[in-house]
């Protein structure tokens, strides 16, 4: 009694390729289905929520423990999807070593995983063919980056420094027609601030930079303004001298018709704003100005003639 084997076509298919080698030019064989075929981008990272409402920032996690780590190691990236640090091999193989499958594109990888420093060199990774970079983080764009740092700074407004600065009968503060109000701000609070941010490996810092002193008046007048904080009054001055800084103002009336018999001033400061990055990318933002009002009254001096 003799019998017969008859093999099915799929068992006699040719061999498979191997796709991946491990440091040891052992070839690595895996479960793969459809979507995690070599050569596909691999899904995306875990995000988490930007404080400021922005696009979320790439938070790089090991699975599963959910263990966040840099998504950038020297010129390796993180690939979620892998689970490793992936980066093009500097010297790459021979175009007829086994791990090319007998292709000519893409390039080989390495596909090195997170150990934090408790793995022996050469024991925790592969390398693998791919047509494409796989899961190549997205650009990081520098200006985006000089926006987040401009919202983590507190640009300080102005104090209001005044003279003349005495005070009527009924406590209200006031200055004198026609003479040589000035104003000023302590200095303090006029001088250029810098911020950075980082992300993926790259910075940007920004640097916000007073550039002006303003005085709005509250008659209807338009601002006047100096180049700098202004200078405080001092009694060696004199009493009806100009500002040696320019920041001053002249009110040609009293405000017995305003509102309350007051005016309300405003004082601001102008900023600059420059940034510069890691990439040598540098650019501007838009201006900005913080601002602070006074009230107070502008009273006529009297003469008085003594016989």
């Amino acid at each position: 009694m003799c019998a017969s084997l008859v093999l099915s076509p799929t068992a006699v298919a040719d061999p498979a390729t191997c796709q991946q080698y491990d440091s040891h030019g052992i070839c690595v064989v895996g479960v793969e289905t459809a979507e995690d075929a070599p050569g596909t981008a691999a899904p995306p990272a875990a995000t988490t929520p930007d404080r400021d409402g922005g696009t979320p920032a790439a938070a790089c996690t090991v699975s599963p423990s959910g263990t966040v780590i840099p998504c950038q190691e020297g010129q390796a990236w993180w690939v979620q999807g892998m689970q490793c640090y992936v980066e093009a091999m500097a010297q790459q193989p021979p175009k007829d070593s086994p791990i090319w499958g007998g292709r000519t594109d893409g390039a080989i990888y390495s596909c090195l995983s997170y150990t934090g420093g408790g793995a022996f060199p050469g024991t925790n990774g592969f390398s693998f063919w791919s047509a494409n970079p796989p899961g190549v983080p997205a650009a990081i764009d520098p200006a985006q980056l000089a926006q987040q740092a401009l919202s983590t700074m507190t640009v300080p407004s102005p104090t209001t420094g005044r003279y003349p600065a005495g005070t009527l009968q009924d406590g209200q503060p006031f200055t004198v027609v026609n003479a040589y109000t000035w104003f000023w701000t302590d200095p303090g609070s006029f001088r250029a601030l810098t911020a950075r941010a980082d992300a993926g490996g790259v910075w940007a810092q920004v640097t916000v930079t007073p550039t002006a002193l303003s005085f709005t008046p509250g008659d209807g007048a338009a601002p006047v303004s100096c180049p700098g904080p202004g200078v405080a009054w001092q009694p060696g001055d004199g009493v009806w001298a100009a500002s040696p800084a320019g920041c001053d103002y002249r009110y040609p009336q009293s405000s017995i018709r305003q509102p309350d018999g007051q005016v309300t001033a405003m004082y601001g400061i102008q900023w600059s704003v420059t940034w510069t990055s890691s990439t040598g990318a540098t650019g501007t933002l838009p201006n900005l100005t913080t601002t602070s009002n006074e009230t107070f009254a502008v009273a006529e001096v009297q003469s008085v003639v003594i016989r």
